[in-house]
């Protein structure tokens, strides 16, 4: 910057000066050509006039030389002063004033090509006060040299894109501060005076007023300078380096559309990315988004690259340092750390929550794994309701059913599941009546929840016998007068079930009253596929054909597993030591309690069930479980009748742990009690986690139930939590 001319001159030469250009340059004023877009001034006359006049709204006056100003000077219009590399001082404690006729009006201050247009007086007041209008200050130096003055009169309406402020306080010290941040010091101490725009730069290009509505050219970035919002229109490839360095405060960076980016955000100041879109950012050069307080709002957003949002404020130099993640989406996949932040940075969500991992934990530096020893590196971050409600649809033989949810705004994350279904008999059928059976289709996807349908399907059933039926299949006295269900003649999967099992176990078809009398017990759900597999293999039949273990496992594999043993001779020779070690009927009951056997009777529509000898030790464990729901959750031992119904309930696969110790927390004999929540929290504690509550823990649940969560809501979710996960495969149950 070139020296200022001298600040002090008389004023009998002030009045001399004006008294000649009143006498000899009496036409002065005038000198405005409508008609140019360029309005050249070399003179205080000269500029006053151009500046003052309405006729030069949307023109650019260009400071041909130093200017010295001895009166205060008014724009009244839109327009741009271009002091092109020169000087205009105010003189005494003379300044420039902004008065526009429209508060929309804006006047532009450039300093010209070298950024050495300036600007300088002083005035006890502010250099330059803005009254009516914009004003934007694209570049140059602005200086008060008053120990009581300012640089500019504060606004909402002063934008500084580029350039420098300079002031004098109390102190004598000069304060020059770069890149459009307007900086005042005052009592020792430093303070940020009414800042719309600082340095803002778009894959290193600087956004102007010129470029603001395109800042690249390519249609993917445009600036709103007066909201302070830039706006992302589509994907662009930056080679993984500083897409935004923002200097911005209060910066809002808005996703309009879809966009990938490659590259990464550098926010020197409070920022927020929003915008109800999907907005993925790749890189593996720096931290993919750096800021001192971030807020995340109403956006999908996904990163991928070494590091993920590094939060870098402390609370000395920014106050509140906050990374808010509000009803967003967020997914980050990094290597070294998804989240890190210096100490004072408070995390917090709302309408939102950490889903992915099940545990993690907050400490100095970041977000870690449950044990500390790491940086959670990915990680993922939902709203409840960021998708539409999820939809299933079953097939129409029931075996399978698929779920599926839309994302609201992108659809590269909807999810769809289909799954196999299993099912009970709710409801045994009479003579008069057909059964129901339940089906149950349970999802991988945690956003899917477990669905159930009731069916009448189970025929009606026939009378009995006059005659019992054989006790083991093939035998010689079948009951003659046993009908056939209705089902056999039209199929429905039983007749084949049952034909298979005389075809493989025994070596030789069905014959017509044994097969019908197993369809019909088949059909009415008095037999599931394990007790039909177990009488035919325990038949005398079956034990006549004297198998070898080697014969004995291949016929094992074919009605289980529906497959030849020899396409398996690794799981042949497990099997065939297991035989000489654990005998054959410890072999079955594997076999029976496979998954493949499973999947081979619900091809056939038929229940699978369990064997006799795992329905015994379930009994044993179903047994104790029982026994356990009784003292934690009643506070009393059990009855021998009560027991024994719980127990065969859960062994028989009925019941799981979790419908099990639902009927227990809202049975008539828990409601009775009268419990407070605090001792209704307690026994959750006990029966869903095997302990007593913690004074941390318990408040919370104490403070969810007074905002209005149900206890039907806090079952729920002690229902899901890892203890009562672990305490039902402890005792061999299922947990829902």
């Amino acid at each position: 910057m070139r020296k200022i001319r001298s600040m002090v001159i008389s004023v009998a030469t002030v009045l001399l000066i004006a008294f000649m250009i009143s006498m000899f340059m009496p036409g002065l004023t005038c000198k405005v050509n409508a008609a140019e877009d360029v309005i050249e001034v070399d003179t205080e006359a000269e500029l006053k006039a151009a500046l003052g006049s309405t006729a030069s709204k949307g023109k650019t006056i260009k400071v041909k030389d130093d200017i010295s100003i001895y009166s205060s000077v008014t724009i009244c219009t839109s327009l741009t002063l271009d002091l092109n590399n020169n000087e205009i001082c105010f003189y005494d404690d003379y300044y420039l004033i902004i008065n526009t006729k429209d508060e929309s009006d804006t006047v532009t201050i450039s300093a010209g090509d070298l950024g050495e247009g300036f600007i300088g007086g002083n005035t006890e007041g502010s250099l330059i006060r803005l009254n009516k209008g914009k004003l934007v200050i694209e570049s140059g130096y602005i200086a008060n040299y008053n120990d009581n003055g300012s640089c500019l009169d504060p606004s909402k309406n002063i934008m500084m894109l580029s350039g420098y402020l300079m002031s004098v306080n109390s102190l004598n010290r000069d304060i020059i501060v770069p890149l459009g941040l307007m900086i005042s010091y005052n009592d020792g101490k430093y303070e940020t005076i009414s800042v719309i725009q600082g340095g803002f730069f778009v894959c290193a290009k600087s956004v102007t007023t010129d470029n603001c509505d395109d800042i690249l050219g390519n249609g993917v970035f445009s600036y709103d300078l007066w909201t302070k919002t830039l706006y992302i229109h589509g994907d662009y490839d930056y080679g993984g380096k500083n897409i935004i360095s923002s200097y911005v405060n209060d910066l809002t960076v808005n996703v309009s559309e879809r966009s990938v980016l490659d590259g990464y955000f550098y926010f020197y100041d409070t920022t927020t990315i929003t915008g109800n879109n999907k907005l993925i950012l790749n890189s593996n050069d720096s931290r993919l988004i750096t800021a001192p307080s971030l807020t995340i709002k109403d956006v999908s957003l996904e990163l991928n690259g070494k590091y993920g949002i590094y939060m870098n404020g402390d609370s000395q130099t920014y106050g509140d340092c906050c990374l808010m993640i509000d009803n967003s989406e967020v997914t980050i996949n990094s290597i070294y750390g998804a989240i890190t932040f210096l100490e004072d940075t408070d995390l917090k969500f709302e309408g939102c929550e950490i889903t992915e991992p099940d545990e993690w934990i907050t400490k100095t530096g970041g977000i870690y794994e449950s044990d500390g020893s790491a940086y959670v590196s990915t990680l993922k971050i939902c709203p409840p309701d960021y998708y539409e409600p999820s939809e299933y649809s079953w097939s129409s033989d029931l075996k399978k059913c698929t779920a599926t949810r839309v994302h609201k705004y992108d659809s590269t994350l909807n999810e769809t599941e289909t799954v196999g279904t299993t099912f009970v008999v709710k409801k045994a059928a009479t003579e008069t009546e057909k059964g129901t059976t339940t089906y149950t289709a349970k999802f991988e996807n945690k956003a899917f929840e477990t669905q159930t349908k009731d069916v009448q399907d189970i025929p009606v059933k026939q009378p009995d016998p006059s005659t019992p039926g054989p006790s083991t299949p093939g035998t010689s006295t079948p009951a003659p007068s046993t009908p056939a269900p209705s089902n056999t003649s039209t199929g429905g999967g039983f007749e084949e079930f049952v034909e298979r099992l005389y075809t493989v176990a025994l070596n030789r078809a069905s014959e017509p009253e044994g097969k019908a009398f197993w369809c019909e017990h088949v059909g009415n759900g008095d037999l599931n596929g394990a007790q039909c597999a177990n009488e035919f293999l325990l038949s005398k039949e079956f034990n006549d054909r004297g198998l070898d273990d080697k014969q004995f496992l291949e016929v094992l594999y074919k009605t289980f597993f529906n497959r030849d043993a020899a396409d398996d001779p690794d799981g042949f020779n497990f099997w065939m030591n297991s035989l000489k070690t654990q005998g054959r009927d410890v072999v079955v009951d594997c076999f029976i309690n496979s998954e493949e056997w499973c999947n081979v009777c619900a091809s056939y529509g038929v229940k699978s069930g369990a064997t006799r000898a795992k329905a015994t030790i379930a009994s044993t464990n179903a047994t104790e479980f029982a026994k356990r729901l009784y003292t934690e959750c009643l506070g009393r031992e059990a009855e021998e009748g009560g027991l024994k119904f719980w127990s065969l309930g859960l062994t028989n696969l009925e019941l799981t742990g979790k419908q099990a110790a639902h009927e227990f927390f809202f049975s008539k004999e828990f409601n009775d009690h009268n419990f407070d929540n605090k001792e209704l929290i307690t026994r959750m504690y006990k029966t869903f986690m095997g302990r007593d509550p913690e004074d941390e823990g318990m408040n919370f649940w104490l403070n969810e139930m007074k905002n209005g969560m149900t206890k039907e809501q806090v079952f729920e979710e002690f229902v899901k939590s890892p203890e009562f996960t672990q305490i039902c495969k402890d005792y061999a149950i299922d947990r829902d």
